[in-house]
C-alpha cells in the first residue's frame, strides 16, 4: 500500500547512459522463471519435486540502502510457471513469528508480511500487489498508476482462483518458544490477470518482492510493536526487498527487478567444471570432436571459447553432442584495433595510443564513450546471433591494471607499492568532462586524484553502467551472463577499477591464480569464501585456476580441494592448451572422490 518514497528511473541509464546511478548496488536484479510440467501441491512446504532444481533468489536487502538483512531475518524466493499458474514460493527467516490480521484485504503490512508486486508489460502502469502474513491472510489489489502519479488502490479487486498456503516452522504468537522461519506458496492463475495471457518463452516482466518487519517486544505473553519513548508512536518498520528501490517506496515499478519466463529446462543444467580456450582456427572437426570427447569424459562440460562467430557456431553444435555448453569468451574492453580516440588515458594525460601500459597488446577502451558502448553492443548482437551458444562470457571488462600482482612485477621491470600516475587510467577527456559536470572540478585538478574516493567511484559506476547495458542485452536474448574477474571485489577495485560484486551476473569466474600473488592453497579457499559472500545465492562462483603453475605432482588436486572447501560452485581451468593427460587424470580422480 501507500508508503512515502522518491522516484529513481533506472531506464535513464538506457536513454542517457552517462547519468549514473547514485549507487551501483541499486541496479535491478534478474531472475529466470522456468516452465514446469510437474504437478505442485500448494501447502506452503516447498517440498514438491518440481521445486527441487529451481534456484533460490539472492537474499533480500534494505529497500533504500541495499544493505544486507540480518542472517536470522533472511528472505528468498523461487518461481516457476505452467500453462495455468504463476508459482511463487518464499522462505522468511523469523525468530519470533507473529500475526494478528485474519480478514481478506485487511491492511496486511500492519503485520509482519511477505509482499509481491507484478507489472506484466513493464510500463509502470496497471500493476498488481499481493501481501500475505504468517496466518495466511491475503490482501491483493490493483493500481492503474503509482500513488505518486495519482493512483488509488482498488482493494475490491482480487486474484480470482488464487491458491495460497503458509507453513510454520515454530509457532505463531507464542513468545518463549523457538521459531526459525515461515514459508509461503502461491499459485496465481494467468486468467486472474487483466492481460488474460500466458507468457511467451523469453517474455520479461517487472516484478519485485518485499518483506515488512516491525520491531517487537514481549509483554504479558504477547508480541507488541515497539513504540517511540517520546512520541508514543510505533517505531518504523524495516523493509527488506529483493531488488532495492533506493528509497522507502515499493511503488516505483521502474525500479523493480526483471523476471524472464523460460521454457527450456535444459538451461538449468549448470556445468561444474569449465575450461577457457582460444579459437584453434586450424583444428579440423575431427580434432574438435576428439578434444570435446576428452573434456566430457573428464567431467568438463563448460567451454569458454574465444573465436569468430563461424567457429563458435561449429563448436557449439559439436559440443552439444558431448553434453558440453559453449559460452562465447568475449575480450570486452581490450580491443587491438580500437581507434586511437577510443583509448583510455592515464593521470599523466598519456593515451594508450601514444604510450604503452606494461605490454603493447593493451589497447583498453574508455568504457564511458558513446562510440565504445555502441561498438560493444554491436559485438554482443553478433554473438547473440550464433545458434547453439548458451552464454556470453566477459573478459577484460575493466580498466588497465593499476597495480600488478606481486610476482608479475619483475616480469615488466617495475615495482609498485601504491598507485602510480602512469598506470592509473580512466582520464579520457570525455570522462573528465562528465565528472566535472557532476562535481564541478576536473579530476586532474583534484588534490590527490590517485586516491580520491569520488573519482574512483565515478569510474567504477561508468563501468557498472556499461556492464548493465550489455547484461540486459544478453539476458533479453535468453543467454547466460558471466565474467572473468579479479580474485575478489575488494582486490578488483584497487587493482583494475572493477567492482564485480554489484553486477548481478549469472556466473563469476574469479581468476584465483595463487602463483601470481605468491600465495599457497589456503589462500584459494579464503578468497573463494569471500567471493561467495559477495555475490549471494542467485549467482554461481567458479574458481579460476592457472594450470601452467599447477603441473607438478598433485598441485592441481590441492588447488581444487581448496576452492571447493571455500564454497566454490565449481572450477574453471586456464587454459585448454595446458590441460595435459596428467592434469586430466587429476580432475577425473577428484570427481570420483567427490561422488
Amino acid at each position: 500500500m501507500k508508503k512515502a518514497r522518491n522516484r529513481i528511473f533506472i531506464y535513464l541509464l538506457l536513454l542517457i547512459p552517462f547519468n549514473l546511478l547514485a549507487q551501483s548496488n541499486m541496479l535491478p536484479r534478474h531472475y529466470t522463471s522456468y516452465f514446469t510440467s510437474d504437478s505442485i501441491v500448494i501447502d506452503g512446504k516447498i517440498d514438491d519435486k518440481a521445486w527441487q532444481n529451481i534456484p533460490w533468489s539472492g537474499n533480500f536487502v534494505d529497500i533504500a540502502s541495499a544493505v544486507k538483512a540480518p542472517e536470522n531475518l533472511f528472505t528468498r524466493f523461487k518461481m516457476m510457471w505452467d500453462k495455468q499458474y504463476f508459482y511463487i514460493a518464499a522462505c522468511i527467516g523469523e525468530p519470533a513469528i507473529s500475526g494478528k490480521l485474519t480478514k481478506r484485504d485487511d491492511i496486511i503490512y500492519k503485520d509482519n508480511d511477505f509482499e509481491v508486486f507484478i507489472d506484466p508489460d513493464g510500463d509502470g502502469l496497471n500493476y498488481y500487489e499481493l501481501e500475505i502474513n504468517a496466518l495466511g491472510t491475503i490482501m491483493d489489489l490493483f493500481l492503474k498508476r503509482p500513488y505518486n502519479k495519482g493512483g488509488k488502490a482498488n482493494l475490491a479487486w482480487n486474484f480470482k482462483g488464487l491458491h495460497s498456503a503458509v507453513a510454520i516452522y515454530g509457532t505463531v504468537n507464542q513468545p518463549g518458544d523457538v521459531d526459525s522461519r515461515w514459508t509461503v506458496e502461491l499459485a496465481i492463475p494467468w486468467s486472474a490477470f487483466r492481460e488474460k495471457r500466458i507468457p511467451m518463452d523469453g517474455d520479461v516482466w517487472r516484478v519485485n518482492f518485499s518483506r515488512v518487519e516491525w520491531p517487537m517486544y514481549v509483554k504479558n505473553g504477547s508480541y507488541l510493536k515497539q513504540k517511540d519513548s517520546v512520541t508514543g508512536k510505533n517505531l518504523p518498520e524495516r523493509n527488506w526487498v529483493w531488488s532495492p528501490q533506493g528509497v522507502v517506496n515499493m511503488h516505483i515499478p521502474d525500479k523493480w527487478g526483471f523476471v524472464k519466463f523460460v521454457k527450456r529446462q535444459a538451461e538449468m543444467t549448470i556445468p561444474k567444471f569449465w575450461v577457457w580456450s582460444g579459437p584453434h582456427r586450424n583444428w579440423s572437426d575431427e580434432k574438435w570432436q576428439s578434444t570435446l570427447k576428452k573434456l566430457s569424459e573428464a567431467g568438463i562440460t563448460g567451454l569458454l571459447l574465444s573465436a569468430d562467430t563461424a567457429t563458435l557456431h561449429k563448436v557449439a553444435l559439436l559440443a552439444n553432442g558431448f553434453g558440453i555448453q559453449v559460452h562465447a569468451w568475449f575480450v570486452t574492453m581490450n580491443y587491438k584495433d580500437a581507434p586511437p580516440e577510443w583509448l583510455s588515458v592515464n593521470e599523466e594525460g598519456k593515451s594508450l595510443a601514444e604510450q604503452k601500459a606494461y605490454v603493447n597488446s593493451y589497447k583498453f577502451m574508455s568504457p564511458g564513450l558513446p562510440a565504445v558502448r555502441k561498438y560493444l553492443k554491436t559485438k554482443i548482437a553478433s554473438l547473440i546471433s550464433v545458434k547453439g551458444l548458451r552464454g556470453i562470457h566477459f573478459d577484460f571488462i575493466r580498466y588497465v591494471d593499476v597495480i600488478l600482482p606481486k610476482k608479475l612485477q619483475p616480469k615488466y621491470g617495475i615495482r609498485q607499492r601504491d598507485i602510480m600516475p602512469a598506470y592509473d587510467y580512466g582520464y579520457h577527456p570525455y570522462m573528465r568532462k562528465l565528472y566535472k559536470s557532476k562535481y564541478g572540478i576536473d579530476p586532474m585538478k583534484l588534490a590527490d586524484p590517485l586516491h580520491n574516493t569520488s573519482w574512483l567511484e565515478f569510474r567504477l559506476k561508468v563501468l557498472d553502467t556499461t556492464v548493465m547495458l550489455l547484461r540486459n542485452q544478453i539476458e533479453k536474448a535468453g543467454l547466460i551472463t558471466s565474467a572473468a574477474v579479479f580474485p575478489t571485489p575488494k582486490m578488483a577495485r584497487r587493482m583494475v577499477r572493477q567492482d564485480w560484486g554489484r553486477w548481478h551476473l549469472n556466473y563469476y569466474f574469479p581468476m584465483i591464480y595463487n602463483n601470481f600473488y605468491g600465495r599457497k592453497y589456503n589462500w584459494i579457499k579464503n578468497v573463494t569464501k569471500e567471493d561467495e559472500k559477495a555475490v549471494g545465492e542467485n549467482s554461481k562462483v567458479f574458481s579460476g585456476l592457472f594450470l601452467p603453475a599447477l603441473k607438478k605432482g598433485n598441485s592441481l588436486t590441492k588447488a581444487m580441494k581448496a576452492a571447493i572447501k571455500g564454497g566454490a560452485d565449481g572450477i574453471a581451468f586456464f587454459n585448454l592448451n595446458a590441460l595435459d593427460k596428467h592434469l586430466l587424470q587429476q580432475i577425473i580422480k577428484f570427481q570420483k572422490k567427490k561422488k
